[in-house]
């Protein structure tokens, strides 16, 4: 299994650039939060950004901090080419690792004034990011990234970017 895996702040454009990649290279994509979306319904609570927030934090206190990535593989194993967004911790960062013949992780940056501008509905990303940062140890997940796309112009610059990062490790298109 080839693994892209893409992380960020919050409202970084994570989503964005897996969606390219999906759409111009052929990798299907994976969400982490969705496995916590998921399993929100099958219990039948309120699915909210706060919410997935609690069961993440619940999960990784009761199961282990890599038990998301654990709980996603499972949909993703039997694709070749997968995108693998919002990774949140070192663990989850050496659970696919692990699992992949080929893992390649990338840091989506986007200023903080352009993060708050896609922010929707009065959204905090700046408590989002702290907690990230400091309960789930996503500074740690940065420092592994071997790739970082900047995000802080257009959407045919991002586009562009990407298109350079996917030739830098062997994949044409675009």
């Amino acid at each position: 299994m080839k693994v892209i895996g893409i992380c960020g702040l919050a409202r970084s454009g994570k989503d964005t650039v897996a969606d390219y990649i999906e759409s111009e290279y052929g990798f299907q994509k994976f969400v982490m939060s969705d496995v916590l979306r998921d399993e929100l319904v099958k219990r039948g609570r309120d699915v909210s950004k706060r919410t997935m927030l609690e069961l993440g934090n619940e999960l990784r206190d009761s199961k282990g901090a890599d038990v998301v990535a654990q709980m996603i593989y499972e949909h993703c194993r039997c694709f070749d080419k997968i995108t693998v967004v919002g990774f949140r911790s070192p663990l989850e960062v050496e659970f696919f690792k692990r699992k992949a013949c080929e893992f390649f992780l990338v840091d989506v940056r986007s200023p903080e004034s352009s993060r708050v501008k896609r922010a929707h509905g009065g959204e905090d990303v700046a408590s989002r990011d702290n907690d990230d940062i400091l309960k789930k140890g996503l500074d740690g997940v940065f420092s592994m990234a071997t790739i970082v796309v900047e995000n802080d112009s257009t959407l045919d610059d991002l586009h562009m970017r990407v298109d350079e990062v996917m030739r830098e490790i062997g994949y044409a298109g675009g």
